[in-house]
């Protein structure tokens, strides 16, 4: 993996994870009457998610496309709910818990698919311009 490649994929998995955290806290705000900066500014919170979209790219390097969104979203529900659950002491319900991490896996694996996908275009857009010159 080239560098350029290297530097593309972390901006992927810190988009997904800062817009889709935005999104799950906008929600934890709207739905369950959390604060949201208080909830935005959390430490733990940002490490969690970045882990988790982190764990994204590591399934996409590993699995076949669809295995790998299958694993993303579930990964991307689960061990922020049950962090969220056991390890930050959350009062909401299990079923709260859920329905805002459903809507985090979808968006941040939206976010990391879009970046990548955009970034893999470019570079193939490159390689074809690069290779297709007036003297080819």
């Amino acid at each position: 993996m080239s560098p350029r490649m290297i530097v593309l994929e972390v901006i992927a998995v810190v988009a997904g994870a800062i817009i889709g955290l935005l999104v799950v806290d906008f929600f934890h705000w709207l739905f369950a009457d959390g604060a949201f900066f208080a909830l935005l500014s959390s430490l733990g919170r940002i490490v969690v998610a970045l882990v988790t979209v982190g764990l994204f790219a590591f399934y996409y390097r590993s699995m076949p496309p669809t295995p790998a969104a299958l694993a993303s979203f579930f990964t991307g529900v689960g061990l922020p709910a049950i962090l969220d659950k056991f390890g930050f002491d959350s009062p909401l319900s299990w079923g709260t818990l859920l329905f805002l991490y459903v809507i985090f896996a979808v968006v941040a694996l939206f976010t990391y698919r879009f970046v990548h996908a955009n970034a893999a275009v470019r570079r193939v857009a490159g390689e074809i311009t690069s290779s297709d010159g007036p003297n080819s």
